[in-house]
């Protein structure tokens, strides 16, 4: 196994070396933290630098995630890997899981990255109060958003021009995480899925550790754990099945 987690972050790294258009959203997403900051100074609403610069690093991990997830199965099937991996399904599924979650962590310098760009260019007051939690948030948010991946994955192998729904999993998630209205602005039954999703459960308490004492925290983190849990067996699940029906020909692959 562990040869093979191994194998799978080295070959990631390759892929990554020869394709780094795989991180474009990580240097695009951050420039929309440009806008942000500037129309906060022009409105004069400058105590929420924080909000927004969080509100940014976030919108970029998830968007970073699904076109993640996107651009692994269209590598693996335009070399011809998708296909061979079906005779080791479990092996690959591991496989993709390292990649996916390696591919995913490179998004926590975006965090510094808005930081920087909010204090330096703009010389407003962007602070981590409580820094002891809101990196280990931010490491629980790369897991999330790499399980999520994981999801779109199977997605992207089951459906026909699935590429193209790409676009479709970034805006309507960031409204039910809660980067872009409270979850108790959206109307039913919006507010009630939302309240499910671990995105915005992990936006509020970083935002609050941003803000200073954290309330329930040990709870909080808790069920954050175990949404994040429940997301990753539901991607491992969909995942096994899908490649499962492709192996035994109750499903073809499409290009």
């Amino acid at each position: 196994m562990i040869a093979v987690l191994a194998a799978a972050t080295r070959a990631q790294g390759v892929i990554l070396a020869r394709s780094p258009g795989m991180l474009a959203t990580l240097a695009v997403i951050p420039l929309y933290s440009l806008v942000f900051f500037h129309f906060l100074q022009r409105h004069h609403r400058e105590e929420l630098a924080t909000t927004v610069a969080l509100t940014a690093f976030v919108m970029s991990l998830w968007a970073h995630a699904v076109f993640v997830a996107s651009d692994v199965v269209d590598d693996d099937r335009s070399d011809g890997t998708l296909e061979l991996s079906l005779l080791t399904p479990d092996r690959y599924l591991v496989a993709l899981a390292v990649r996916t979650f390696t591919t995913t962590l490179l998004a926590l310098p975006v965090l510094a990255e808005v930081v920087l760009i909010g204090r330096g260019v703009f010389g407003l007051d962007v602070t981590l109060h409580r820094p002891a939690v809101a990196l280990p948030v931010a490491v629980l948010l790369v897991a999330g958003c790499a399980s999520a991946a994981l999801l779109v994955s199977g997605l992207m192998i089951k459906v026909r021009g699935a590429r193209t729904l790409q676009n479709s999993l970034t805006y309507p998630f960031y409204l039910l995480g809660g980067l872009i209205l409270p979850v108790s602005h959206l109307p039913a039954p919006f507010d009630t899925v939302a309240k499910g999703f671990f995105l915005s459960w992990a936006t509020d308490l970083l935002r609050d550790a941003a803000a200073g004492p954290v309330p329930q925290l040990a709870q909080r983190l808790a069920v954050l754990c175990a949404l994040i849990l429940l997301q990753t067996l539901l991607g491992v699940l969909l995942l096994r099945g899908v490649l499962g029906s492709v192996r035994n020909g109750r499903m073809v692959l499409h290009d």
